[in-house]
């Protein structure tokens, strides 16, 4: 179908989606860092567009490098604390946690978004837990209770590297490490006041916090999915649509260049041809089109060198009569026929018929 008869909603979207399709997002200056990070950490783009499930995990593969890095900072910072500490064995904790980081940044390169996720979690929990286990008093007194609030960061990473269902189980695992370090690591006094008066207060906070944030956390981040998804089969639609369009003017353009080539066929002109690309969908009609057309013209070109052959015999016989006639030599030109060849070995002899006398008689 020409341009012209396009209504402007599909030269719009047209345009529109090869401009884009073109030119490639060019990162800005503020991103570039971020890039580049990603390029480092996270397996390459695909080049094609993929299935939603493909780019939710391309999605947190990216997510997982922006967490890795952003413990590396915070382990980082925490070297100079853990060599000030009064717990000599911070300080190993804080260098195994910056190998295992580097470890999942090496597999979140590859690809092992679910394995990034497991190992990130168990990274966090056992980094604050063994914080608490191996203190210099080996108890546990207020301010290690508070530091239990710090566990609900391995739920965000689990709902956001792991299928959102997973924070209920990491929630689950947290209130364990929780109930079990109150119950077997011994209390020191600050804490053993509050644990004698208030013991139910104090065990229900970090346990409804842990609760607490699961649920929001797994409510938000699913919502999040669905809408993810909603996007993803508008995009594909918008797709199909713009692919049938296309396909539809391709038709439409195939249908055409054939009709115009059987109307010329049909007025005599078997030359033509139906030039059609083999990415049209009519391709393999135009090709037996074509064929079909090639030998109408060469059936055409031998039924025109026949008629020319009749007319050049019927023109010798006439010439030969005439020859016999005045008994003259034959004069023959050549006639561009199969017959040249017999005309020249014709041509200058005498026709001359067999006298009365020499005729046979007739029994």
């Amino acid at each position: 179908m020409d341009s012209k008869n396009l209504s402007p909603f599909e030269d719009k979207n047209n345009d529109v989606w090869k401009t884009v399709s073109s030119q490639p997002a060019q990162p800005t200056g503020s991103m570039k860092p971020l890039n580049w990070w990603y390029q480092v950490a996270t397996p390459s783009d695909p080049e094609a567009k993929t299935s939603f499930a493909v780019q939710d995990k391309l999605r947190r593969s990216r997510l997982a490098s922006l967490i890795l890095l952003l413990m590396l900072v915070v382990l980082v910072s925490f070297i100079r604390l853990a060599l000030l500490a009064k717990n000599p064995l911070l300080f190993p904790i804080i260098l195994t946690a910056i190998g295992i980081c580097l470890l999942v940044l090496f597999l979140n390169r590859l690809g092992h978004v679910t394995l990034v996720g497991i190992l990130s979690v168990i990274t966090v929990n056992a980094a604050i837990m063994l914080n608490l286990i191996t203190s210099p008093s080996g108890m546990l007194d207020m301010n290690g209770f508070l530091t239990f609030d710090l566990l609900v960061f391995s739920e965000l990473v689990a709902v956001s590297l792991l299928p959102p269902s997973s924070v209920f189980f990491v929630a689950a695992l947290n209130i364990g490490c929780i109930w079990g370090d109150i119950l077997l690591q011994p209390h020191a006094p600050d804490l053993e006041h509050f644990w004698l008066t208030m013991s139910y207060t104090l065990l229900v906070r970090p346990i409804a916090l842990q609760i607490v944030v699961a649920v929001v956390t797994y409510l938000w981040v699913r919502g999040a999915l669905r809408a993810f998804k909603r996007v993803d089969r508008i995009e594909e639609v918008e797709r199909l649509q713009l692919a049938l369009a296309e396909q539809k003017r391709d038709l439409e353009v195939g249908i055409q260049q054939i009709q115009r080539a059987l109307v010329e066929a049909a007025n005599g002109n078997f030359a033509m041809r139906a030039p059609l690309a083999q990415e049209n969908v009519l391709w393999t009609v135009a090709v037996s089109l074509n064929t079909l057309l090639s030998r109408l013209q060469r059936s055409s070109q031998s039924e025109q060198e026949l008629q020319r052959i009749r007319g050049e015999v019927l023109r010798l016989v006439n010439i030969v009569s005439e020859s016999e006639a005045r008994r003259v030599p034959l004069r023959l030109a050549p006639t561009g026929t199969l017959l040249d060849p017999l005309l020249k070995n014709l041509a200058g002899r005498y026709l001359l018929q067999p006298a009365s006398g020499d005729r046979p008689s007739r029994p």
